[in-house]
């Protein structure tokens, strides 16, 4: 196995583990929310008083976002799953997803939950799995190239 699927592979399993496991938080959200807001309603002294102010806000967001996040985080697993594979859906699906998660803070929340940090992260996760999978092949062969070069089954 080369170093370059290696590293890929390393990549795409803190993928998995971080767009997973927001992918479940989000939808969990999404679901429990009218059930949160409803019993926070009928008990608000059930938190803390320094709590009040996070839950309060917390359930303004609609639930859409929730949901809408909860799918692109989905959807970012099945790119991740798919680049496993050296495929190149993968890498347009993780792309996709990855850059409307940068826009739903924007349509749902305003211009001010959105952090240079974030977008830069995703800028540079796309920027790296597009660099391993050119150079593993997944986008066709290139220039000057021999299919053998290209062969992505004979790895392994």
């Amino acid at each position: 196995m080369n170093n370059n699927r290696v590293l890929l592979h390393i990549l795409l399993v803190i993928t998995f583990l971080s767009a997973g496991l927001s992918a479940m938080v989000y939808m969990t959200m999404g679901v429990m929310l009218p059930t949160v807001q409803s019993y926070y309603a009928a008990n608000p002294e059930v938190l803390p008083e320094q709590f009040t102010t996070y839950m309060e806000r917390m359930m303004e967001v609609p639930q859409t976002y929730y949901i809408g996040c909860g799918i692109l985080y989905a959807v970012e697993v099945l790119g991740a799953a798919l680049m496993w594979n050296i495929r190149p859906t993968g890498f347009h699906c993780y792309t996709l997803a990855r850059l409307l998660l940068i826009i739903m803070p924007l349509l749902f929340l305003g211009r001010g939950f959105v952090g240079i940090g974030d977008i830069m992260f995703a800028l540079l996760f796309i920027f790296i799995y597009w660099t391993l999978m050119r150079q593993l092949g997944a986008f066709g062969k290139k220039d000057g190239e021999d299919t053998a070069a290209t062969d992505n089954t004979a790895e392994e």
